[in-house]
């Protein structure tokens, strides 16, 4: 699929689906999510004018169809929110048809207050017939009728709920703009649909529907903070992207519970004096659940994780990153990354971190998630901080800054990434693994660095970084962007 085409969605709602929450979602949701993809030039709701079932269309306008076969766009079905599921599940009906753009005339900027939708079937052998019928006579015949404003015709790419048409077939649908008040019914479009042409055009035809649709609302794109994109599902993720446009692209991603900050003398380092040379441009961002996370988001897994980082470098036109560096949490994030989307980076760089959750590591999650309930963020930082930095940085100035960076976390974000660091496995995947790969570890973060070393990650090795425990970057810069120039 390539060129212009059209988007249309046809839902019936169900005995059980609420009035109320039907429209809410799909005016503040559904549809504004589809306007933040560039390539959807617009979208709007239509409610059947003709008392005909469905009863509700959307329709959407696109720049170029190829971009409905790319994640940026299926996405938006595979990761539903909560609430679209449950919305969803209602409905009697939902039918989703993509068409090619192949012949327009007239002109109509605006959502038109009337749509007049045919949808035609025809064997492959009375297309040609068909298209001379509309362009030798009935668009010009329609375009006399009083309020008409425009007619584009399009071909089917994709089927709805009866699928494409049989081989030998081709399905068309023709879309006539009318002002709210029009011609229809009168005289003109009389003489426009009783011609000898057309007469014998019809005993022809395959199937034919006619649907009359009314203007419901026009939607906005949904707004997001500056220097932040919304997932699908509603999280947040705020990013920084620094350094030479012309530069190779380094992602940072942070551990449970830290923000994009942590990577700030690193980010600052590989920006400016660079690395063998080499400058690069940094990307940083909050990884979901920080400060910000939707009701309505799903359950954070690894999956995910990795899955809104590949939705970021999208919005943001990045195909491609030099590495994906990242640190705990961020560490599996970055390996999930290598598994998930091996064709969106050069190279991956994983701290601290494990392959796997174990028993008991949930239950010490679980054991801080009632820490900060019971007692409040501030103790929980207390206690974490001291258990990622070796005795000797306790008061350390990168200690101070990551206590508060705990204490501001969000108890309800930090449970829900503690859920995807006590249920994940990544062993039966690592072989797949083609980019290469560093694997480092403060020399004082526990078994971690003993463990690290047992992966078996193709083409990969591992670093100690000493004199360091949980966040190395914080408490041996040296030697952490010493390693990092190694392997960069």
């Amino acid at each position: 699929m390539n060129g212009p085409g059209y988007l249309a969605v046809a839902i019936q709602p169900g005995s059980e689906t609420e009035e109320k929450a039907f429209h809410e979602w799909y005016n503040t949701e559904h549809g504004p999510l589809r306007l933040r993809l560039p390539f959807v030039l617009n979208g709007s709701r239509y409610k059947a004018a003709d008392g005909e079932r469905p009863e509700w269309s959307a329709v959407y306008d696109v720049s170029d169809l190829s971009w409905c076969e790319k994640r940026i766009y299926t996405r938006l079905r595979e990761e539903r929110s909560k609430r679209e599921k449950a919305v969803m599940s209602t409905f009697e009906s939902l039918d989703r048809k993509i068409y090619s753009l192949y012949s327009e005339r007239g002109s109509n900027p605006q959502p038109a207050p009337v749509q007049v939708a045919v949808s035609i079937r025809v064997n492959e052998a009375d297309l040609q017939d068909l298209d001379d019928w509309h362009e030798q006579e009935h668009t010009d015949m329609l375009s006399k009728i009083p309020g008409w404003l425009r007619t584009r015709r399009f071909r089917m790419m994709v089927g709805g709920l009866q699928g494409m048409p049989p081989q030998g077939q081709v399905e068309c649908l023709a879309v006539h703009d009318f002002e709210a008040k029009n011609g229809l019914r009168g005289p003109e479009h009389q003489a426009a649909i009783s011609t000898p042409w057309q007469g014998k055009l019809m005993q022809k035809l395959v199937s034919s529907t006619v649907r009359v649709w009314q203007h419901h609302l026009t939607f906005d794109a949904l707004e997001e903070p500056p220097s932040s994109v919304i997932t699908t599902d509603g999280a947040q993720l705020q990013y920084q992207l620094e350094g030479k446009p012309q530069d190779p692209v380094i992602v940072f991603v942070n551990s449970i519970l830290t923000t994009l900050h942590i990577w700030d003398d690193v980010a600052k380092a590989l920006m400016s004096t660079g690395v063998n040379g080499k400058t690069y441009r940094v990307l940083r961002y909050n990884s979901r659940g920080y400060s910000q996370q939707d009701a309505k988001s799903n359950p954070t897994r690894f999956d995910l994780l990795a899955d809104d980082l590949e939705y970021l470098l999208q919005r943001l036109d990045i195909e491609k990153v030099h590495a994906v560096i990242g640190v705990s949490m961020g560490g599996v994030t970055s390996i999930n990354f290598a598994i998930r989307h091996p064709d969106m980076l050069e190279k991956f760089v994983a701290c601290d971190c494990n392959v796997a959750s174990s028993p008991a590591n949930n239950s010490a999650w679980d054991e801080r998630i009632q820490l900060g309930k019971s007692e409040g963020m501030a103790a929980l930082a207390d206690v974490t901080v001291k258990r990622w930095f070796t005795d000797s940085n306790h008061e350390s100035a990168n200690a101070r800054k990551t206590v508060d960076m705990v204490t501001n976390a969000r108890i309800g974000g930090f449970a829900e990434s503690a859920g995807a660091l006590c249920d994940y496995d990544l062993k039966d995947q690592l072989s797949s693994i083609k980019a290469p790969g560093l694997l480092i570890a403060g020399e004082g973060d526990g078994k971690l660095p003993e463990v690290m070393q047992k992966f078996g990650i193709p083409n990969t090795k591992f670093t100690s970084i000493p004199s360091a425990g949980h966040l190395p970057m914080l408490e041996n810069h040296e030697a952490f962007t010493e390693a990092l120039a190694g392997f960069l």
